[in-house]
């Protein structure tokens, strides 16, 4: 019977963190976006697809861009309307998906004759639409 009732315990207290852990979530993604409004510029976690492989780094949110890096690394990649646009929404596939987290959503952006793949938290959506206009 004890064993039932700590299965029942476990199972009532994962519920309850994962609650709390999306409120929690809620409550970061307003500060980011309250960060933006004042003018700071917030980062994200974000993944790229460069040569087949998915490449896990940061991405600052800008006024007018989103510029894409991997710390410690040189080099960086910018996201702008002005340079291109966002041409679809879609799922983590293909290269080494099973190294970032599946859940993200992946930007297809063109510009000019290059496309690129930037796979962003789905929560920061919103945010990142204040930069870039995403596909309805």
């Amino acid at each position: 019977m004890s064993a039932l009732g700590e299965l029942i315990g476990q199972f009532l207290a994962g519920l309850f963190g994962r609650k709390e852990l999306a409120a929690r979530g809620r409550g970061h993604v307003a500060a980011r976006i309250a960060e933006f409004e004042a003018g700071d510029e917030p980062i994200l976690s974000a993944a790229l697809l460069s040569d087949g492989l998915w490449l896990e780094g940061r991405v600052r949110v800008a006024r007018y861009r989103l510029v894409w890096w991997v710390p410690g690394s040189p080099g960086s990649l910018v996201f702008s309307r002005r340079d291109g646009v966002v041409e679809s929404l879609g799922d983590v596939d293909g290269g080494n998906a099973e190294t970032v987290d599946p859940n993200l959503v992946v930007l297809r952006y063109r510009s000019g004759g290059e496309v690129h793949h930037l796979a962003v938290p789905p929560e920061d959506l919103n945010l990142i639409g204040r930069v870039l206009p995403l596909p309805g």
